[in-house]
């Protein structure tokens, strides 16, 4: 067992050598110098105070859905918040506000939501991972994302413990991004969440799927619990939702592209000059699907035209149904989804012109060790 390093807070110690894999859905890494759990404002206090007298880095902790850890895991003190709970109040006839602790399983929220009669975060159903960490990377899909429902998030400084509410706009939401993961990474813990929600909304099917599974019902308008169960279906043909007897992924690894005109017509080029026309013809449509600006270009698309599902490295591969998630297939190393990550990287740019960005967040890594894996931007 890991030894337990004494500190003001005896009921919440932080332990030693505690491996992460078990608390990754990858099932991939080494462990963390130093653990702790935390589910009060005094716990997460007492964690800091200890890493700050070790000056050690920090790394919160959430689902472990959307991190690769190192093999040699984490140097500093890993931070998991651990509380659950959900409490709904209304905010006027329309409206409700669930306000969600961090620690709380995400599609959790969701089924609650659904349950409830709830609209507004349907079709982000079937997503791994806690409640706090759908802040980070405004996890999104099926034209939804969770800045669409925030009310406002909870959190407390890295630097000084200080608590303090931040509105959606000050998490400066955009595609897969907020200030958790860019302009304020590690600054802060995320305590809870406050979504707000409508009583009367509408569903939003304007993505292919899920206009294909309610085609044939004609105009009638299908439920909220019929919306989650299509969506939870359509995901687990696609996207391998991790389960210890399947192996492990982090979810989506690479992010689909948001390009300019010039830069969807240098594609453009590159996919005529390097493909044939049935390739060049589906991009094309791609464009004709997307908003004018900018233009929405799946990164499933250029891996899969570019030959590269099913394809191994090591206990790694590419998923054959949704190219964007890498498997564990049993046995992976974090260097061998790296060095995956690194040639699939390789072979889109060589032959498209076009950079793949990753999606989950690498933890333990250098940057020598992740420049060598994928080369540069």
């Amino acid at each position: 067992m890991p030894a337990n390093v004494e500190y003001c807070q005896p009921m919440n110690p932080i332990q030693a050598d505690v491996p992460l894999k078990p608390y990754t859905t990858f099932k991939i890494g080494g462990p963390a110098r130093y653990f702790a759990s935390a589910s009060t404002e005094e716990e997460f206090r007492a964690a800091l105070d200890f890493a700050r007298r070790e000056r050690l880095p920090i790394f919160v902790l959430g689902g472990g859905s959307n991190i690769v850890v190192s093999d040699r895991g984490f140097s500093g003190l890993v931070v998991h918040p651990s509380r659950q709970g959900i409490e709904p109040e209304d905010a006027g006839t329309s409206e409700r506000i669930l306000r969600i602790q961090a620690g709380e399983v995400w599609d959790d929220v969701v089924r609650l939501a659904v349950k409830e009669g709830l609209w507004g975060i349907e079709n982000l159903s079937h997503i791994p991972g806690q409640a706090g960490a759908a802040l980070v990377q405004n996890i999104g899909a099926y034209g939804r994302q969770v800045a669409d429902t925030l009310e406002s998030a909870e959190v407390m400084s890295l630097r000084d413990g200080r608590v303090r509410a931040l509105t959606a706009v000050e998490c400066g939401f955009a595609y897969r991004r907020s200030i958790f993961n860019s302009t304020a990474k590690n600054e802060f813990i995320i305590l809870s969440l406050a979504l707000r929600l409508r009583k009367d909304g509408q569903p939003d099917l304007r993505y292919p799927d899920l206009q294909a599974h309610f085609a044939a019902r004609g105009p009638a308008m299908p439920s909220l619990g019929e919306i989650r169960e299509a969506i939870i279906g359509i995901r687990d043909r696609k996207f391998p939702f991790p389960r210890e007897e399947k192996g492990g992924n982090a979810g989506s690894f690479f992010k689909n592209l948001l390009l300019g005109e010039e830069e969807f017509a240098a594609l453009e080029r590159k996919v005529q000059r390097n493909f044939g026309p049935r390739e060049l013809d589906r991009l094309n449509e791609i464009r004709r699907r997307s908003s004018p600006a900018p233009i929405k270009v799946p990164a499933a698309f250029l891996i899969e035209i570019c030959g590269l599902k099913g394809c191994r490295g090591g206990g790694a591969e590419v998923n054959q149904t949704q190219p964007l998630v890498l498997l564990n297939q049993g046995g992976a190393t974090a260097d061998d989804v790296l060095a995956l990550a690194g040639h699939v990287r390789r072979t889109v740019r060589e032959r498209t012109g076009a950079t793949l960005a990753l999606e989950p967040e690498l933890v333990g890594f250098t940057r020598e060790e992740i420049a060598n894996a994928l080369g540069s931007d």
